[in-house]
């Protein structure tokens, strides 16, 4: 899905044939383990049952994010991450057999988005972030980092740091304790798929070196999708971890080397040197490239149940009677208005977001 860490340099891969390298499944070989405890997934903010509409809600909150930071270094991951939801979204309407279990999927999807925009938040109304996340945000506030360092702070805080709690949160195993492995290992392909799309639309928009340091080559596809497997086996056993802490000294044991981890892996990625001023030029770039179009309109998640309704802040407009075409009104106890719209899905929201808040 991204660049091997040592693209983002400015070393070209080696250029390759035209096809892409065949996508070894050794994770799939790795056995799952059981776990102290086993959750099960259920309603997340922005999915009250599993649908399609879970995804385009989140697609069109993130393409809103994204046209929303404009030329902001951030939007180098809020890109990538439209792109991919975007393709497990085509994926899933193309197959929808392509999961074991794609209600889980969904739901995933759903707190694992939920998960990116919290902390955007947070960042935004001065909030402390995760370590992972504030190397990100600061590398692209300032400095001379490359879009594909960017894009890969995003994804490393994202995946290494975000998804063990994910993970833990919605479970491991079925209820019968099967594991769920193989769809979370099955996911790898469908990023290396995405992996040509992702590098296309950052350097269309905010930085063409891209090209340079993600040639979108079968060899550079074969770095980027072994990187991604290993932090994706990582993210499993992680969660395996916090499922069986049965402690709180465990448990805090297990988050402490999860934050560590990324934040080191991000500290790495954003040392990296680049041209000094180069910042000046991307912006250059980005302005004269960005492509500006609307958020994707319409309905886009499942109507609320009465209760999540009289959980958002906001409250439903009260309209006038309607006039009848003979000039009579309708009696005002008889006249209700059409509630539309979505529960609250933020901060404040009584329902669970996961193990980890900070």
């Amino acid at each position: 899905m991204c660049a091997a860490a040592f693209a983002v340099c400015g070393a070209s891969a080696p250029a390759a044939g035209a096809d892409s390298p065949p996508n070894v499944g050794w994770p799939d070989l790795l056995p799952a383990l059981g776990t102290a405890e086993n959750p099960q997934p259920g309603p997340q903010p922005g999915c009250l049952s599993p649908s399609m509409a879970c995804l385009d809600y989140e697609i069109a909150r993130m393409r809103e994010a994204q046209q929303g930071l404009g030329c902001d270094h951030r939007g180098v991951f809020a890109t990538t991450y439209l792109v991919l939801t975007e393709v497990l979204r085509n994926t899933l309407a193309g197959d929808p057999a392509y999961f074991d279990d794609r209600d889980y999927l969904i739901y995933e999807d759903a707190l694992f988005a939920h998960y990116y925009f919290r902390t955007l938040d947070a960042w935004k109304s001065g909030q402390a972030v995760p370590g992972a996340w504030r190397v990100a945000f600061q590398t692209a506030a300032s400095g001379d980092a490359n879009a594909a360092q960017d894009m890969l702070l995003g994804i490393n805080a994202h995946v290494q740091r975000d998804m063990p709690y994910v993970m833990a949160t919605l479970g491991l195993h079925r209820p019968d304790g099967s594991s769920r492995k193989a769809d979370h290992d099955r996911v790898n392909q469908l990023l290396d798929d995405a992996y040509g799309p992702v590098v296309r639309a950052v350097a269309a928009n905010y930085d063409d070196f891209v090209h340079t340091t993600n040639p979108d080559t079968p060899a550079d596809h074969l770095a980027g999708l072994e990187l991604v497997k290993t932090w994706r086996e990582n993210v499993w056993r992680n969660a395996e971890r916090l499922l069986d802490a049965t402690t709180l000294e465990q448990r805090q044991a297990v988050e402490q080397s999860i934050e560590s981890n990324a934040e080191q892996s991000a500290r790495a990625i954003a040392a990296i040197q680049q041209p000094s001023g180069y910042r000046a030029q991307r912006d250059a770039y980005c302005a004269a490239h960005f492509r500006r179009t609307p958020a994707t309109a319409g309905p886009l998640a499942p109507r609320p149940t009465k209760t999540s309704f009289k959980r958002a802040k906001h409250k439903p407009k009260h309209r006038r009677p309607r006039r009848r075409r003979r000039g009579h009104r309708h009696p005002g106890n008889r006249t209700r208005s059409k509630r539309r719209g979505l529960a609250h899905h933020g901060r404040g929201s009584s329902q669970s977001v996961g193990p980890a808040r900070r």
